[in-house]
């Protein structure tokens, strides 16, 4: 077999697959290892872990600027169907709860004296109470959609610190294609880096142009790579209109807004995080103050009612003791409406919809940072790989050529 024939068929065959291996390499150093690995400075960490706040601090940006917003989040709620689902779990309570605070506030067995009448006119008018309370809380806070519920705090949280690893799979998704590609154009491009190579040698007969040639080779069709993901975005003809290209990441962006949405519905913004979310913190606080206020002023509103039936004054530490009793049972009560709490919110906050139909429609420029800046991280490292690629196994080439 003629020396060319040998090396036309070795040498690109060769670059080849270590291209298609160093680019495959590069990609995993994106997610691994979770935890940094060597000596002091010297070692590895997977670049969504080691920049994990600065990834979900751009997700929790892109979400609560541009694709969910507390105040359209609430609007999608109803306070009569809230009332509804608090009404059918509390209304097994109030009989209980009436008779507590009587005893509490005047004497033990003061319910149990009171004639049937009246303690079922006193049981009727607190269950609609009751609903119209858990209405008015509701609409009181809802008007306070933006104080009570911080969308970048939750989006963020979801998917830093401990709950970095949803982040990585996040990314792992969205960019599944984007980075199978970048592995193939490393074996296709070895393959264009050995032909050059060859070349360079049948023309010059140099061994040592061999390396300089795969150097430039390596780090020019490496950027292409990157630049092919991501330009042009709109669709492009080449070649005297031969061909039309477009990028993958801008091409794909109806797929890629599915893939969030599903992830954001089942895992980032679902209503078990938010119900959590609102119960915790700074603004759990002000919301149960928000509560508060709105049952105080509804019982002192409503206590005339009841005054000729109460055979002692009603003061201010008396109520304070109600709000006690109700509160509790409220939150004994809680559990067991949190299953259908939790089914009308996931029905009603359609969050894989509303980010599916913003994110797909999202000009291509707003849409290209979803990934963009996991790229940046590792886009130097993808084209020193190049160069560093090329350069040696045109050096290990120009050692076989002479050889031969």
């Amino acid at each position: 077999m003629p020396n060319w024939l040998i090396l036309f068929i070795t040498v690109p065959t060769v670059t080849a697959v270590i291209g298609w291996t160093t680019n495959l390499a590069a990609v995993k150093m994106i997610f691994h290892p979770a935890k940094f690995f060597g000596i002091g400075p010297a070692g590895w960490q997977g670049i969504i872990y080691k920049q994990g706040h600065k990834f979900a601090t751009g997700v929790a940006e892109m979400v609560s600027e541009n694709l969910i917003t507390p105040e359209e989040l609430a609007s999608r709620f109803s306070s009569k169907d809230l009332e509804e689902i608090v009404g059918k779990h509390m209304d097994p309570e109030v009989a209980g709860t009436c008779a507590e605070i009587a005893d509490e506030l005047v004497t033990k067995g003061t319910w149990d004296n009171l004639p049937n009448n009246v303690r079922d006119m006193i049981t009727g008018q607190v269950k609609m109470q009751t609903r119209t309370i858990s209405g008015e809380v509701f609409e009181t806070v809802q008007g306070k959609a933006t104080d009570v519920l911080d969308i970048h705090s939750l989006v963020y949280d979801q998917l830093s610190g401990e709950n970095v690893e949803r982040l990585a799979r996040l990314t792992k998704r969205i960019g599944k294609t984007e980075f199978k590609f970048i592995e193939y154009y490393g074996g296709v491009f070895g393959f264009l880096i050995g032909l050059g190579q060859v070349a360079a040698w049948q023309l010059m007969q140099t061994w040592w142009l061999m390396p300089i040639v795969g150097v430039l080779v390596g780090l020019v069709t490496n950027w292409l790579a990157i630049q092919m993901i991501f330009r042009p975005q709109e669709p492009t003809r080449y070649f005297f209109g031969l061909i039309t290209y477009q990028g993958l990441f801008a091409k794909r962006q109806k797929d890629i807004a599915r893939d969030y949405g599903e992830t954001a519905e089942n895992e980032i913004l679902t209503p078990k995080v938010l119900i959590e979310t609102l119960s915790k913190g700074d603004k759990a606080e002000e919301m149960t103050k928000m509560i508060v206020d709105t049952v105080t002023e509804r019982i002192k509103a409503e206590l005339g009612k009841f005054k000729a039936m109460i055979p002692i004054e009603i003061t201010d530490e008396m109520l304070v003791k109600a709000q006690a009793i109700v509160t509790r049972r409220l939150i004994e009560r809680a559990p067991a409406a949190m299953p259908e709490l939790e089914s009308y919110l996931g029905e009603k906050m359609q969050v894989r919809k509303t980010v599916e139909d913003k994110l797909g429609n999202m000009p291509k420029d707003d849409f290209e940072g979803v990934l963009r800046g996991i790229f940046e991280e590792d886009e130097l490292t993808l084209i020193i790989v190049g160069g560093v690629l090329g350069g040696t196994v045109g050096f290990l080439q120009g050692l076989l050529v002479t050889s031969i």
